[in-house]
């Protein structure tokens, strides 16, 4: 079964997105085989209460808890963020945060980041983090966001050794640099494929020196068709077993992620 770590419900502030609700995505989905997605609300890269995006989140996706788990949001740069952070896990039921660092300002190697790590792991949760939404190359220019910096995320990690972290959108010169870094235990780490288009071949030179056993699929669907991500998959030259990995299996390995998914009973 194939899980989608990267997908979004809910609007953008400056186009409009081709999946509107949840029934459109579920058939996206069901189009591309993919099982189960682990969905945030695009709204919550600008909405000043976090609590909002997180309730909202959960009442797009309420009919169809079996296949789209909800995935909160969590602003460091407000106060109040831990007791955000316990309201969505404990009330709503989420299954885990995704952070937009560069969208609300601030820093991956900030005390408060290691917090957040720290509480998704006691409460058994993943923490996702996107290095971006809408990629530098296709950015407004009223709406500049630059990407996260990789020697934060890597101190995070560092700092965060039991929680479990999904990379959204990191590129393969970014996952060179964290698969590369001394010393530095990715076991809990996963990063999704779906910005790694870039150099051509890249992500088979990425799988040939370092494995496959840290990827894992993500569409970013809306911004992107979800059959872009699996067609770079399945059409570069990696091996079969490579791609399954990724595709349906890297997943299983861990406990968190295996627990969540199981829950869904999809």
């Amino acid at each position: 079964m194939i899980v989608d770590f990267c997908a979004y419900l809910g609007s953008w502030p400056l186009y409009q997105l081709p999946v509107r609700n949840a029934q459109e995505l579920l058939q996206v989905m069901d189009r591309c085989g993919i099982g189960v997605a682990f969905v945030s609300l695009v709204d919550g890269a600008f909405l000043l209460n976090p609590r909002e995006a997180n309730e909202r989140i959960t009442h797009l996706v309420a009919r169809h808890r079996d296949r789209l788990l909800p995935v909160g949001t969590i602003n460091m740069s407000l106060p109040g963020w831990r007791d955000d952070a316990l309201d969505g896990i404990e009330r709503l039921s989420l299954a885990g945060f995704r952070l937009h660092p560069t969208y609300h300002g601030y820093a991956l190697d900030s005390p408060e980041a290691v917090a957040v790590a720290a509480t998704l792991a006691e409460y058994q949760r993943p923490l996702f983090v996107a290095a971006f939404i809408d990629e530098e190359r296709f950015q407004h220019p009223a709406i500049r966001v630059p990407p996260v910096l990789v020697a934060h995320m890597a101190k995070l990690i560092r700092q965060a050794p039991q929680t479990t972290f999904v990379l959204n959108n990191f590129k393969v010169e970014e996952a060179v640099t964290l698969l590369g870094e001394p010393d530095l235990s990715l076991d809990k780490v996963y990063m999704d494929v779906n910005a790694m288009d870039i150099p051509f071949n890249g992500l088979a030179q990425l799988v040939d020196r370092y494995g496959s056993d840290r990827l894992a699929y993500g569409s970013q669907v809306p911004f992107l068709y979800p059959e872009a991500s699996l067609a770079l998959v399945q059409e570069s030259a990696i091996p079969p077993a490579a791609a399954e990995a990724i595709l349906e299996q890297n997943w299983r390995t861990n406990a968190v992620l295996r627990s969540l998914v199981a829950g869904a009973a999809y």
